[in-house]
This record gives C-alpha cells, sequence and structure tokens, in this order.
C-alpha cells in the first residue's frame, strides 16, 4: 500500500471521528435543553433534507494538513517585518528563487506540502492572489475556511474542528458532572442594532478578533517546543468568529 494512500485512510478514519464527535456533542446538547427525542430527530432530518436538495454536484476535499500549512504561511507572513510594508501589510511576493520569495516563506514557516500545492490552495480559497507582474498578493489576514470560486472544495477536518472544540467547551461548562473542575471559558454576546451598523461591527470583529488569535496563536507557537515531564501532550485553542442571527429576531416595532 502506497503512503499516500495510507495517509489518505488515516485522514478519512480522523474525520468520521470528529463528524462522530460533533454529532454525540451536539446532540447532547439538544437533549439537555429538554428537546424532545422526536423533535430533534425530526429537525435534524428536515436540516439534512434541505441541505442535499441545495447542494452543489461539487465534491469536498478534505484538506487534513495542507490546512494547517496554509495557516501558518499566512500567519508567518504578517509576523516578518522584514515582509511587512509601509502601510503594515504583507508586501507581495515572488512565487520562487528569490530570498524574500513566496517558496523562501513557506521553507521558513516549516511547511510539509510543497509551496506549489500550498499557493493553489490559497489561490483557490481567495487568501491570495496573483498580480501580472507574478507576484503573490495576502488577500486575507489568515486562511479563512470556505468553498473556493473553483470547485467549491471545503477544508472538512479544519471545519470540524472548529465545531468540535466549541461543543466541546459548552458540553463540559452544561453537561459534565459536577466536581469535574471548573468551567472552561467560553463567551458570546448578540444584540439588535439598526442593521446600517453591520459594516462597522464586522470591521471591529474582524480587527479585534485577529489580535486576540494572533496573541494566542504565538503563544501557542512558542509553547509548542516545550517537552512534556509526564510525556503526555494535549492539542490547544481557542477560536473568534462573527455571529449573525439575522433580521427575523431583530424587528421592531
Amino acid at each position: 500500500m502506497s503512503a499516500a494512500l495510507t495517509n489518505g485512510s488515516i485522514q478519512d478514519r480522523r474525520g468520521k471521528e470528529l463528524l462522530d464527535d460533533v454529532v454525540r456533542l451536539f446532540t447532547d446538547l439538544l437533549l439537555a435543553s429538554g428537546a424532545p427525542l422526536t423533535v430533534i430527530s425530526d429537525a435534524m432530518s428536515k436540516a439534512v433534507a434541505g441541505a442535499q436538495e441545495n447542494s452543489s454536484s461539487t465534491t469536498f476535499t478534505e484538506l487534513g494538513a495542507l490546512l494547517r500549512d496554509c495557516m501558518e504561511v499566512m500567519c508567518a507572513w504578517r509576523r516578518d517585518i522584514a515582509l511587512i510594508g509601509d502601510d503594515g501589510e504583507p508586501v507581495p511576493l515572488a512565487e520562487s528563487l528569490e530570498d524574500t520569495s513566496f517558496e523562501a516563506l513557506c521553507r521558513k514557516a516549516g511547511c510539509k506540502y510543497p509551496y506549489s500545492d500550498i499557493l493553489k490552495a490559497l489561490l483557490e480559497f481567495g487568501a491570495v492572489s496573483i498580480r501580472p507582474d507574478g507576484k503573490v498578493v495576502s488577500e486575507t489576514p489568515t486562511f479563512l475556511l470556505g468553498r473556493s470560486a473553483f470547485g467549491g472544495r471545503l477544508a472538512t477536518d479544519g471545519l470540524l474542528k472548529q465545531l468540535e472544540g466549541f461543543l466541546q467547551a459548552v458540553h463540559r461548562n452544561v453537561c459534565s458532572v459536577a466536581g469535574n473542575g471548573k468551567p472552561k471559558f467560553e463567551r458570546a454576546c448578540t444584540v439588535s442594532v439598526a442593521i446600517e451598523l453591520e459594516p462597522i461591527f464586522d470591521r471591529l470583529v474582524r480587527s479585534r478578533g485577529q489580535e486576540f488569535i494572533d496573541s494566542i496563536d504565538e503563544w501557542l507557537e512558542r509553547n509548542s517546543k516545550h517537552e512534556s515531564a509526564s510525556a503526555r501532550y494535549v492539542e490547544l485553542g481557542a477560536g473568534a468568529y462573527f455571529i449573525d442571527l439575522g433580521d427575523r429576531l431583530a424587528r421592531r416595532r
């Protein structure tokens, strides 16, 4: 069996485990809310049926470790003073050969995948673009999950890990037996405001959220080399996201 096939099988199993965890945690929380099982089952069936009806024929591809490389490159680009312009934004980079090229950035970020694969993925997701002169331009503060403009690929592994991380925190705080330690931090806020303020709020969340994630990511990366005296390790992280519940709950008389 080839190494590529073996890695693919491992990623498939990991993806299924993530999905199983997300469904289990979400179901437990719904049951803890007091909703009847029949109502929960009916709601899930309708949601799946609606998603299948509205979905495209696009094949979703699990990016696995490539997702991590994409995130590392985008973060490293914004941390390297030599690659930041006078406006505080990442400078355009030649694709390869030069000392300050995109290829060199991938090496500096310790990427496992070839720079060409990383560039292709970032282009598909709109995280970078290529100017007419061939320079690679950063378009986002970091690598974002989502469908690409050219094929609808979805980074399912990263998406499920985000959902699992959030649900794990809420599940522990709501469903865990008392005495298992203090609750994990999880906070959110929503208030109805004039719809004209949404663009301002979006900019606020982007700037403050990016600062928060960058500071947490920097701490985690700095401490990732720390050896455990017990030889035990745990994957830690934090998230920040924009909440939009629409105007269906926000209409005022």
